[in-house]
């Protein structure tokens, strides 16, 4: 008699994969993958807005208070999508949607809820550091980035991946 673990060890060394295959998604939760897989791409592809809000310079609100909100002139729209994003001119702000990509020139975002709009103008009243409310480019995957690994058992929440 031998122990389950010798009889384990025997299995897989006798053993030998099935043949490759080649399918769509929606067959393939609970097959094994054959390769490693990586990512073909990175998330999110550009920096973008996080939520809402103002892409701003964080320069240009560095001094805004509730008692002296600092002002700027709302230069334009950015949404996701959009075909061409404008650059934020140093002193101005361009209101901005969750997703949408960061204006070149900006380097943060202030939520909707965390200014007022009036008049062509949005008042700022506390100050924002670099890089709030950004999601980088490449924050939740980079390209080449090693996803699953070859023998890996594919679940729904993998086959998301």
């Amino acid at each position: 008699m031998i122990t389950v673990a010798e009889a384990r060890a025997r299995i897989l060394r006798d053993a030998a994969p099935g043949p490759v295959e080649t399918m769509s998604l929606l067959r393939a939760r609970g097959k094994v993958l054959a390769e490693p897989l990586t990512a073909p791409l990175s998330l999110p592809p550009f920096d973008n807005a996080a939520m809402d809000g103002y892409a701003v310079r964080a320069a240009d609100v560095a001094i805004a208070t509730p008692e002296r909100p600092v002002r700027l002139p709302l230069s334009s729209e950015v949404t996701p999508g959009l075909a061409h994003i404008p650059a934020l001119t140093p002193g101005f702000t361009i209101r901005i949607m969750t997703g949408a990509p960061l204006p070149s020139g900006a380097d943060a975002v202030v939520r909707l809820e965390d200014a007022t709009e009036e008049g062509g103008e949005v008042g700022f009243f506390q100050p924002v550091p670099a890089g709030e409310n950004i999601r980088r480019a490449g924050e939740d995957l980079r390209a080449g980035d090693r996803l699953l690994e070859a023998g890996t058992l594919l679940t729904p929440p993998r086959i998301a991946l």
